[in-house]
């Protein structure tokens, strides 16, 4: 029975640690990087100081849209798949 237990909570464990911020940030990170790393909300956004033109948006799915203004560029992160794909085993 505990063994059952045990399975049941890794495997909970594993489905569910994807669903949540990906790393821990400190209060003087910047928005960007709360943004990228999977801290933000669905609505927040953030613009790169270094260049102006950069926005950074979280839709509703909890992706990150990234537009560049002065070529027109938009571009889809998701913050949970990088975070796998750095991190596979």
């Amino acid at each position: 029975m505990m063994q059952k237990i045990t399975v049941a909570f890794i495997v909970v464990m594993s489905a569910t640690s994807g669903a949540f911020a990906n790393t821990t940030l400190s209060e003087t990170a910047s928005p960007i990087a709360k943004i990228t790393q999977g801290h933000g909300a669905s609505g927040d956004t953030a613009s790169s100081s270094s260049d102006p033109d950069v926005n950074f948006r979280v839709l509703d799915n909890g992706k990150v849209e990234r537009t560049n203004g002065r070529y027109g560029i938009v571009s889809t992160i998701d913050p949970t798949a990088d975070y796998l794909k750095k991190n596979r085993r």
